[in-house]
């Protein structure tokens, strides 16, 4: 992967150096296949994003977010009582002689934390009333998050999860990580033809277990689905992966799917078709009623797991939600609290 083989690479560059504004309305991908230049485009807001805040990190590389490790690191940490095993060359001799008893300097480090993608591009993602399918702002919150990442310094990876496929991307701290994952996943989405697999599906609990294997401990990382089957058959996936990585949720949903409209329907499934007439109110509720209960129990296992909850509407731009939730840190109604 060059820049010479992305389209629009060059004209990013060139823009970024004279720190040219980009209107983010222009930003927003549309229809349902996405497309290699306006993810790269996204690039022009990564500064504006901050994917987490500096905290307690259990990554052992060094890099740009501070943690508790202890060692001979920038910063001075605090000064306590020698214990066994501390580096001798870390007592502090001063204290020990004017308190009699041995200490010895703790320092803060910097450590990286490396941000790894995981992105759902099964057949159910392959859906859209309008803007745009799941699967197209599903790409386009995956390719701005790791830009962002990118631009504090983090090594950015990606798995992008396909019905019968889990392709990975190794994190790499470079401008080529991130353009394998963008060229990875305009391919994976490209492939999608319709909202129901032809062959079955794998689940998304297979996911979790893949990045299980590859997430190094203190990785941050982004699921990013529509969380149809994210149910209790993933529970303890989740649990797993949370015990040395930090996971955050973010779900798109397309408002048809929680409400069927008030008005005559023909539905298919590709082999068979049937009518729903307008007047048909009771199973109007009925479908809105289990999808409010489907989600609230994905949400209900996010709180139990202590998990941040995203939700992005897919007909609308995702960047003013990726601004609200991570440009300014404060809490906001489309982020859940946990």
């Amino acid at each position: 992967m060059t820049p010479d083989t992305c389209p629009g690479w060059n004209q990013v560059i060139k823009d970024s150096d004279v720190h040219k504004a980009i209107n983010h309305s222009e930003l927003n991908l549309r229809g349902a296949y996405p497309s290699v230049a306006p993810l790269v485009r996204l690039r022009h807001i990564a500064r504006q994003l901050k994917l987490f805040k500096p905290r307690v990190n259990r990554s052992d590389q060094a890099g740009n977010l501070l943690t508790r490790y202890r060692g001979r690191g920038m910063n001075f940490e605090e000064v306590r009582n020698y214990q066994p095993g501390d580096d001798v060359r870390a007592i502090d001799w001063r204290v020990t002689a004017r308190t009699g008893k041995t200490h010895t300097k703790l320092y803060q480090e910097e450590r990286e934390r490396p941000v790894v993608i995981l992105l759902d591009l099964r057949s159910p993602m392959f859906f859209g009333s309008q803007n745009a399918f799941k699967s197209v702002a599903a790409c386009s919150i995956a390719s701005a998050l790791s830009w962002a990442g990118l631009q504090h310094g983090d090594r950015i990876g990606a798995l992008l999860f396909t019905d019968n496929d889990v392709e990975t991307v190794r994190p790499r701290r470079s401008h080529h990580a991130v353009l394998a994952a963008i060229h990875g996943m305009v391919d994976a989405a490209s492939s999608l033809v319709s909202p129901i697999p032809s062959h079955g599906s794998q689940s998304l609990a297979t996911l979790l277990e893949e990045a299980r294997r590859i997430a190094r401990p203190g990785s941050a990382l982004f699921l990013i689905s529509d969380c149809h089957d994210l149910d209790e058959h993933c529970e303890q996936a989740l649990y797993l992966l949370t015990r040395h990585a930090d996971l955050q949720v973010l779900r798109l949903t397309d408002p048809l799917e929680l409400q069927l409209p008030d008005q005559s329907l023909t539905i298919s499934d590709g082999q068979q078709r049937t009518f729903l007439g307008k007047s048909n109110k009771g199973m109007r509720n009925t479908f809105a009623r289990h999808q409010q209960r489907v989600r609230e129990q994905t949400a209900q296992m996010c709180r139990r797991l202590r998990l941040p909850l995203v939700d992005f509407d897919s007909t609308q731009p995702v960047i003013p939600t990726l601004l609200n939730t991570y440009g300014d840190r404060q809490p906001s109604p489309t982020r859940r609290a946990l």
